[in-house]
């Protein structure tokens, strides 16, 4: 199944502009579903990591963050404006790209730790300090 994006124009606080603008809200949001749906489906107990997981990634979005900014600031990266809802972060960096580096490494330890609850790989590990 594929989730298509219909861009025609529909009206916002009285102007016209295009659906094309959420793009990458979209993208962002089918990660977020996704999340959502692996945590209930594998029963996963989120609720036990999220401190570690928000320091971790903190540290992750700082450095990636900072990355980010220089590579815009340099050329080397850039956002289509017609792709972005138009909030930015300091440094000149999308709303979106912030999310980004929050949801996408959320989704990549959910998947893991889904990867870990089906194939019983903890299983052998009953004193370990794993997240499942």
């Amino acid at each position: 199944m594929f989730i298509a994006l219909d861009y025609a124009k529909f009206t916002i606080l009285g102007g016209e502009q295009a659906m094309e603008q959420f793009s990458y809200l979209a993208v962002l949001g089918v990660i977020a579903i996704c999340a959502i749906g692996v945590n209930f489906a594998f029963a996963l107990k989120i609720s036990q990591f999220w401190r570690t997981f928000l320091k971790v990634d903190l540290t992750i979005l700082v450095i990636y963050v900072a990355w980010d900014v220089w590579a815009v600031s340099k050329g080397s990266w850039r956002f289509d404006p017609s792709q972005i809802i138009g909030i930015f972060i300091p440094g000149h960096l999308p709303i979106e790209e912030l999310l980004f580096f929050i949801l996408v490494p959320l989704m990549t330890v959910l998947c893991y730790l889904s990867l870990i609850r089906i194939t019983g790989m903890n299983n052998h590990k009953k004193d370990s300090r794993d997240l499942l």
